[in-house]
Parts: C-alpha cells; sequence; structure tokens
C-alpha cells in the first residue's frame, strides 16, 4: 500500500517512523475544508443578515436557481408556467440533482429539504476531490488545492448549496477518471447521467469521440481505420450510444408531460435570453468599464471567468487531454450563444479547468499554503456577495 512516511518523535520511544496511509490523508484533508468552509461561509452569512442562526443558515444561502430545485424536489415539475412569477416554468431545470434530493427527502422526511440538499451537495464535493486523485497527478499539494477550491474556496457555494453544480462536476470528474482508464462504458454510464444534470452533459459523447481519435492518431494508424475499428468495440459503442440517455428520457418526460419534448429550450423565452454572437457578447462585457472606481463591473467580471476558462482549455489541448479540452471548449461556448450570464458558475464547475489550474499552481507547498489561505478570504466575500445578490454569482 502507498504510504506517507513522516518521522515523528514519540516521547520516551525516541524518533520512529510511523506508517500512516495515504488514504487516510486524503480522506482527511478534504473533511478538514468541509468544515473549514462552513465556518467560514457562516460568518459569511451572519454578517449579512440581521437574523443569522445555524438551523437558518442552509436557506439563508438559497439563492437565485437554489429555490427552483427546492420547488422541484418538493412538488415536481410544473405543468404550467409559474402562478404569480412570470411566464416561466421550471422545465428548464435539469432533473438528475432535485429529484434525487427529492427522492433523499422521501426517506428522511424529517429532514428540511434545504438541510438535506446542503449535506448532500457537500457529501457529492468531498466525493469529487477523492476520485479526481489520478487526475491530479496523484500529487499531494494539487489534491489540497483542489480539495479547498470546492469546500473552502472563492466559489464553493455552487458545491455546497442546494445547485446542480456539485452533481455536475461529480459526474464530470468521474467520466474524466474513467476516459483515462480508457473505461468507455463506465465513461457513457457517467456521461448519461451528466446529460441529466445539465443539456451541455450532452457534449461528453464528443469528447469521448475526441479522446478516442486522438489515441488513433497517437498510435500512428490510418484515418481510414478509425471507424472500422470502433465498430469492431461494443463497449465503446454502448458508451457513445449512452452518453446522451439521461437528456433523451428527460425530453421524453417533458413530451408526455406538458405535450414539449424541448420545454427547457423554449421557456429560456421567459428570460429574455437574446441569442448572437459569443464574441460580441464578450467583448461589450469586457468593455464595459466602470463609472466610477476600479472594481470591475459584473459584465467584466463574467468576461474574465470566460477568458480564464478559454486559457485554461488551451493548454488542456496543449497537453493533448483531448477529452478534457474538447468538453470544456464546447461547453463553455454553446452558453455563449444566450448571452453571458451565469457564465462565471458554468466556468468555475467545469472539472478539467479547477483540477488543470491545482496542478499549475501546485509548485511547492509555500505557494499551496498561500492559495489556500488566498481561498478561505475569497470564501468569506464570495459568499457574502451572494447573499447580497451579486449578479455576476448568478
Amino acid at each position: 500500500m502507498t504510504v506517507l512516511q513522516p518521522d515523528l518523535p514519540l516521547a520516551g520511544a525516541g524518533a520512529v517512523r510511523l506508517r500512516w496511509p495515504l488514504a487516510a490523508t486524503l480522506a482527511l484533508i478534504p473533511a478538514g475544508f468541509v468544515m473549514i468552509g462552513l465556518v467560514i461561509r457562516y460568518f459569511g452569512y451572519a454578517a449579512s443578515v440581521g437574523d443569522e442562526s445555524i438551523a437558518g443558515f442552509p436557506m439563508g444561502m438559497c439563492r437565485w436557481d437554489c429555490g427552483w430545485y427546492i420547488y422541484i424536489a418538493e412538488h415536481g415539475y410544473h405543468h404550467f408556467p409559474t402562478p404569480g412569477m412570470n411566464a416561466a416554468g421550471n422545465w428548464a431545470f435539469f432533473p438528475l440533482m432535485p429529484v434525487f434530493v427529492g427522492l433523499v427527502h422521501m426517506v428522511l422526511a424529517m429532514v428540511p429539504t434545504m438541510t438535506l440538499a446542503t449535506g448532500i451537495s457537500i457529501l457529492m464535493a468531498y466525493v469529487t476531490s477523492i476520485i479526481a486523485w489520478p487526475l491530479l497527478g496523484r500529487d499531494l499539494k494539487a489534491y489540497t488545492i483542489f480539495s479547498a477550491y470546492l469546500l473552502a474556496g472563492p466559489w464553493s457555494i455552487y458545491f455546497t448549496t442546494f445547485m446542480t453544480e456539485a452533481a455536475f462536476i461529480l459526474i464530470t470528474t468521474a467520466a474524466l477518471v474513467a476516459l483515462e482508464r480508457r473505461s468507455y462504458l463506465s465513461a457513457g454510464i457517467a456521461a448519461g447521467l451528466l446529460s441529466a444534470t445539465r443539456i451541455v452533459g450532452v457534449f461528453m459523447s464528443i469528447a469521448m469521440a475526441a479522446q478516442l481519435l486522438g489515441d488513433h492518431i497517437a498510435a500512428r494508424k490510418p484515418l481510414r481505420s478509425f471507424i472500422p475499428e470502433i465498430l469492431r468495440r461494443p463497449d465503446i459503442l454502448l458508451g457513445l450510444l449512452l452518453a446522451p440517455m439521461g437528456a433523451f428520457v428527460y425530453m421524453a418526460f417533458l413530451r408526455l408531460y406538458v405535450g414539449d419534448g424541448l420545454a427547457f429550450l423554449h421557456v429560456q423565452r421567459a428570460w429574455a435570453r437574446a441569442y448572437g454572437n459569443p464574441l460580441m457578447f464578450v467583448w461589450d462585457a469586457l468593455t464595459d468599464f466602470p463609472k466610477t472606481g476600479w472594481i470591475p463591473t459584473f459584465p467584466q467580471q463574467l468576461a474574465a471567468a470566460v477568458i480564464t476558462g478559454f486559457v485554461l482549455t488551451a493548454i488542456l489541448f496543449v497537453r493533448r487531454k483531448w477529452a478534457a479540452g474538447t468538453f470544456s471548449l464546447i461547453s463553455i461556448t454553446v452558453p455563449l450563444f444566450a448571452g453571458m450570464a451565469s457564465t462565471l458558475r458554468f466556468t468555475a464547475a467545469m472539472a478539467p479547468l479547477p483540477i488543470l489550474g491545482s496542478r499549475l499552481l501546485a509548485r511547492n507547498w509555500l505557494i499551496t499554503g498561500i492559495v489556500v489561505l488566498g481561498f478561505f478570504v475569497a470564501d468569506y466575500y464570495v459568499a457574502r456577495a451572494w447573499i447580497d445578490g451579486a449578479l455576476s454569482l448568478v
């Protein structure tokens, strides 16, 4: 078994070598960040509301789409647009996360939905840290940074409250681990779940094909033999077929339930989404300078997130991470056709990007410590901004 072997002096025994299992270290690091993150966000919550309490903390962190997910978990999908709100129904929100929380809530009915969902999200983020270990190069420094990012970092609010990001980053990481092992059937099953979490999950099938093509070219095989080889691999074919099945099942449900299999797309009109050129959206956001002061405007913050995402995606391609690069590129670009809304959240939850960022920052333990401490500070202020309704965080 792989172990860490620090020398620890024991009283009366001299210096001895203690065998400390690596598995225990990998379990304890994110567990520590779970507690630290909860404390930091609680203080942010307490500083932003006038009637703070531990019991009210989970619901106090419920903002934006969170309310929609609570409704789905407790009542299911609408037969009609939401009375008293706008022309929108909750069909835009894919089912895996809220339905899963709803099923667990049926068993643990005594636990409030938001408290239960918060615990489930934190558990998902915790598991994401652990299964990402091979993608982090089995580097303990990178693992520490990534764990802190998920559970006590600037965007940890997305992974520790009732949003889909915790499920999305967990299943994306599972799919990428399967692809690293060339287990295409497992990757297809994970991708199927991913496509039931957010619509961009269907693009994991394209990422799988990109990985297959990259491996084929790296083996110096002729392109004409690519498709014939794929057709001789039932595990690959089944994996590719399973990858979009979550979205297809949801579409079939919507067709039977409300009469429109594309209701998740058509309902976007209720939010007045304007479709256009992604480059123009990014440029307009980037040049939306503040009228006073030096703090970037909300559009500029979103543009910075998108540009950072594209830079990291380019590095993934340079490193020949075909599946991760392809999935990130498509999943960042496609939502941009509908404008800049939520692009920071989408980029922050794109698993390949924080995994790569963690590896790039993990130069030594000093830098790792500085990064983690910076995450703690940012977690507090972002939690306060989240509660106060900062538009860039939507």
